[in-house]
């Protein structure tokens, strides 16, 4: 799936930034270990179910979001379970991305 909001690819101070939108917030990325088809496919998919959250009846956008993560993360985890020795890579990366995700939203508060 392609996100047709997925803005920009540009390099900052020698790290490559990706700037998608999820319900309408710009989010500039750090695209270290994911690239800018990977993460502008992540956030389509965030979208979506958040979409699906609000359809659901999940009006709270900050709720959404957290559901969201914790619904990834939780796919993540158990794919990692059934992948074997990736357990704690997949768990940091998860981690980073939720880091990474919750620090773009602070800035675009400010």
């Amino acid at each position: 799936m392609h996100n047709p909001r997925q803005k920009s690819y540009n390099t900052n101070m020698a790290k490559d930034i990706v700037q998608v939108e999820i319900k309408r917030i710009p989010l500039d990325i750090e695209a270290s270990e994911l690239g800018m088809v990977e993460l502008t496919d992540l956030a389509a998919s965030v979208e979506k179910y958040m979409l699906q959250l609000q359809e659901e009846g999940e009006i709270d956008t900050l709720k959404q979001a957290l559901l969201a993560a914790l619904h990834f993360a939780a796919q993540a985890y158990l794919q990692s379970q059934n992948e074997g020795g990736k357990r704690k890579e997949e768990e940091s990366r998860v981690d980073d991305l939720i880091v990474k995700l919750k620090s773009s939203l602070d800035n675009t508060r400010k």
